[in-house]
């Protein structure tokens, strides 16, 4: 990790002068740029009628930006409105047969559920990897898996508790059966500094509105290059040959189907949206990834062992290899105490699974943890 001035990049975030914001799982409150991006994109309507705004080369420069940030290809980049509609696109993108199985594990949102559920009306079996303790091992997988097994989908950070997924591993073995690991990365974007395409992942959805700091409604879709042209569904159009003249109409058009990932959108682009996270992404790349996971883990590190002082246990695992920015504490009464936490202090966490889930992000600090720990205290809050 190199030297960062965090105090210097927090003021780039006004909500934290009134909140103690630690719910960054849910959304992300924005820095100053994602105003900024709007502001600017409102200027160029008014002087220019949208020659800008609405520019098909700014739809192509923020997915070669998301790409670099994020690590692929801008030709695997497919930009959609949340995580739901990229994992939607996925679990329609194969063609199963009646015998074979889908493996998606206890310990997904639902979203990743109900968009593979139509499957078991035409004989597949969706079958679900049964966590040990709060953690998904390799070994939970393979327990479901064989020879029939032809997608397997997961969170790489689950919403929850927060365990990480090895990804690499799991792919490894779903190559081995011939299976395709579709992954559900929103939790992780923005976290984690590991490129997309080391993951050993066919497909990737994440939502920007996390910690991308995108609006709602803007989000993509990663789909290994090797892949694109296999992909099948009735609303995406079948790719164009290789070479032909259309093969690269994309940087003048969003409107044309390519043979990228870009077949996978259609009409219209979030324009603004879109903007608002090239504008983001930039600001992300000037701090870097891998500063960003470095104190992500320092703060995430100094909360645990704060509530375990306190007195507090966690369904979070210990090892950084295991989490990522979300801690996951049991508590009585958890939904009263989010609200408590809220009005009387100005403490913003979540409730999942009947535990406040803390999560965080590089703008935090150790005072932010302070006064959660301090909140907690005078509402006397039971572990």
């Amino acid at each position: 990790m190199t030297d960062v001035n965090w105090s210097q990049i927090r003021a780039e975030f006004p909500t934290l002068a009134n909140w103690t914001y630690l719910d960054t799982a849910r959304k992300t409150v924005p820095p100053r740029c994602q105003e900024q991006a709007m502001q600017d994109y409102c200027e160029d309507i008014r002087e220019t009628a949208g020659a800008d705004a609405w520019s098909a080369v700014n739809v192509a420069q923020t997915r070669d930006i998301m790409a670099k940030l994020l690590g692929a290809k801008p030709a695997e980049i497919a930009f959609t409105k949340n995580t739901t509609e990229g994992l939607n696109i996925a679990a329609h993108a194969f063609d199963l047969k009646p015998g074979d199985n889908i493996v998606l594990t206890d310990m997904e949102h639902v979203a990743n559920v109900w968009v593979w559920k139509h499957w078991e009306s035409r004989g597949v079996e969706i079958r679900y990897a049964k966590n040990r303790a709060g953690r998904l091992p390799l070994e939970v997988f393979l327990e479901q898996m064989d020879q029939r097994t032809r997608v397997v989908s997961t969170a790489y950070i689950t919403y929850g508790n927060g365990y990480r997924v090895n990804l690499p591993e799991l792919g490894a073995a779903c190559r081995k059966l011939g299976a395709r690991l579709v992954v559900d990365g929103v939790q992780a974007a923005g976290i984690l500094a590991a490129p997309l395409n080391s993951l050993g992942a066919d497909l990737i959805a994440i939502g920007g509105h996390k910690n991308l700091f995108g609006l709602t409604g803007t989000g993509l879709l990663y789909c290994r290059e090797e892949l694109i042209d296999e992909i099948r569904a009735p609303f995406l159009k079948a790719p164009i040959a290789k070479g032909s003249v259309q093969a690269s109409a994309h940087l003048n058009s969003q409107f044309d189907y390519v043979r990228t990932a870009h077949r996978f959108e259609g009409g219209n682009p979030n324009f603004l949206g879109l903007r608002v996270l090239r504008r983001c992404a930039e600001f992300i790349a000037s701090i870097g990834l891998d500063n960003i996971e470095g104190r992500v883990r320092e703060l995430t590190t100094h909360c645990m062992g704060q509530l375990k002082a306190a007195g507090y246990k966690t369904q979070t695992p210990e090892p950084w290899t295991e989490r990522a920015q979300i801690i996951s504490v049991p508590v009585s009464d958890a939904g009263a105490v989010m609200n408590r936490l809220r009005e009387k202090h100005r403490v913003i966490v979540n409730v999942k699974d009947g535990a406040i889930r803390i999560s965080m992000s590089f703008f935090n600090n150790e005072q932010d943890i302070d006064r959660l720990l301090a909140a907690m205290s005078e509402e006397r809050v039971a572990a």
